[in-house]
């Protein structure tokens, strides 16, 4: 009896050595799969991290937003907002897109003197006098869905700084 190349061997137990380096190549893919995924994650690609670390500006770079790209349901994520405008006694900031449909504030320093609704906006207004001509507000942002958030950021007449939040469960 005549066995074809590769067909593996069969005593003591039948088996066919094209199968056994199929599974070999499968299992090495995996882990090599299931590396990778722990690496990214470590480094941000699912909530914070060096990968998670994004900044967006407006055109006329008066308006610049650091924010986190990845975030989970129901976790903190964190929003720094820097404006850029002529001093006056006050500066307004809207956040939109329907951005808040998502995103509850459980956090914002300094406190605004208004805060105002406006369809699926939300503008607030704060103080000048203890900031000078540049303007920094901080937030923290906790998601209510998953998915994808687009978010803008606009102050006065300047064009708004857009961004894309992922959000997962």
């Amino acid at each position: 009896m005549k066995k074809e190349p590769g067909s593996g061997r069969d005593r003591p137990i039948k088996d066919d050595i094209r199968w056994i380096r199929r599974e070999w190549l499968i299992q090495r893919v995996g882990e090599y799969l299931l590396i990778m995924v722990v690496i990214l994650g470590a480094c941000g690609l699912f909530s914070k991290g060096v990968l998670s670390n994004g900044s967006a500006r407006s055109p006329d770079g008066a308006i610049q937003v650091e924010y986190e790209r990845f975030g989970r349901v129901e976790s903190n994520m964190d929003m720094t907002i820097r404006i850029k405008s002529p001093p006056a006694a006050r500066f307004s900031v809207t956040l939109g897109n329907g951005a808040l449909e998502n995103l509850q504030i459980q956090t914002l320093q300094p406190q605004p003197l208004e805060a105002v609704t406006m369809g699926h906006d939300l503008r607030l207004t704060f103080s000048s006098q203890d900031s000078g001509p540049d303007h920094a507000i901080w937030l923290g942002l906790q998601p209510r869905n998953p998915g994808r958030v687009a978010v803008s950021v606009s102050s006065g007449d300047h064009p708004p700084a857009r961004f894309t939040q992922w959000i997962y469960p």
